[in-house]
């Protein structure tokens, strides 16, 4: 499984958030395997901030 940087989430949660696109989207964009990954991020910004 890839590793993605903390600086690389944040900037995929960031423009989930803006609303201009969605995780389908996202996941052809970045080339993230799965969709669900995106979804654990977007909870975890959401949970605990920047630092999650």
């Amino acid at each position: 499984m890839a590793k993605y940087s903390a600086e690389f989430k944040c900037k995929v949660v960031q423009e989930y958030l803006n609303g201009d696109i969605g995780y389908t989207a996202l996941t052809k964009k970045y080339e993230i395997p799965a969709k669900r990954l995106i979804q654990e991020w977007v909870g975890k910004y959401r949970a605990m901030g920047k630092d999650g």
